[in-house]
């Protein structure tokens, strides 16, 4: 494992304990690591990310904080995708999910 992958393995695994934090880190993985897309006329928050114990990490956050249910899905190596990546999915009530992250504006703006 590179450095930068020992190091993201280690701060995945690092406890916090103000809830404040704990939501910061949620809106900054979700900012910098997803997106929100437009499926059958319903926002989807997704985030992709390089260890499995950061999306284990940040789909329980998402459920403690925020009380929204999430996926992981497994993106395997092949083609121009170098190693194994992990995709949290917030489906269901995306849109809620965005907003009180702070990826969606009060008008329903990126």
């Amino acid at each position: 494992m590179a450095m930068t992958g020992a190091v993201k393995d280690e701060l995945s695994r690092l406890a916090v304990a103000k809830t404040c934090c704990r939501r910061a880190e949620v809106s900054s993985l979700l900012r910098f690591a997803g997106g929100l897309h437009i499926v059958a006329g319903r926002v989807v928050v997704e985030a992709e990310l390089d260890t499995g114990a950061a999306a284990r990490r940040l789909r329980k956050e998402i459920h403690d904080l925020y009380g929204h249910h999430s996926d992981v899905h497994v993106l395997t190596s092949g083609g121009l995708r170098k190693g194994t990546r992990w995709v949290v999915r917030v489906v269901k009530d995306g849109e809620g999910l965005a907003r009180q992250t702070g990826l969606l504006d009060p008008r329903g703006r990126p």
